[in-house]
């Protein structure tokens, strides 16, 4: 069975990071989980003590914090990154994402998110049906939560250039190396988190 990890980065936010992952274990799964901390002084260490995890002392920013977390992990098939302002809706997620790119190739796949502001979903470059599936190949996949091939994960971060600057970058990376960005429309998230996928100027609770 293909085995898939999640890396998971954290920089205060604790609330929103316990919702995280108690809707991601209520409703799918991994066989490995890695949270990296970027210097968070709210508890987060505290509730974190018991998991897998990486201290970095100090805030690194994404990018770096996801290459360290890619290279604790190139034993798994695939990695999830997954943020910590992130509620999981589809149940078993994980492994219907995994059955889909095991039989139709390598994609870097998210699930649409329900929150997401129309003025940042991203360019659609394409629809098909794909095994009773609705999916659209579309410039970058949301970053919130995307699972793909480790082989194409540690690409990225060995490049880091397109990784620093963001999902734009980073779905055109994939592309051009083989693995399209995908949403899988059938399936679901929810990003709760400020950011650009949720119009506002304060957390959504």
């Amino acid at each position: 069975m293909p085995t898939v990890a999640a890396v998971t980065i954290t920089y205060n936010r604790l609330e929103l990071t316990k919702r995280t992952i108690e809707s991601f274990e209520s409703k799918t799964g991994v066989d490995f989980h890695l949270f990296i901390d970027n210097g968070s002084t709210d508890g987060t260490l505290e509730w974190l003590k018991d998991r897998n995890r990486i201290e970095l002392g100090k805030n690194e920013g994404i990018a770096t914090a996801f290459y360290y977390g890619v290279q604790q992990l190139q034993d798994y098939d695939y990695i999830l990154k997954l943020d910590n302002d992130v509620e999981t809706v589809t149940e078993d997620i994980i492994a219907k994402i995994v059955a889909f790119i095991e039989k139709n190739g390598p994609h870097a796949v998210s699930p649409p998110d329900l929150l997401i502001d129309p003025n940042f979903y991203p360019r659609i470059l394409s629809r098909r049906k794909i095994g009773g599936l609705n999916v659209e190949y579309v410039s970058h996949t949301g970053g919130a939560f995307q699972i793909a091939p480790t082989k194409y994960v540690t690409m990225l971060c060995d490049d880091f250039v397109h990784l620093k600057q963001g999902d734009y970058s980073i779905g055109g990376f994939y592309r051009q190396h083989g693995c399209p960005p995908i949403y899988l429309k059938d399936y679901a998230m929810k990003h709760i988190g400020l950011n650009q996928s949720t119009p506002g100027n304060v957390y959504i609770f």
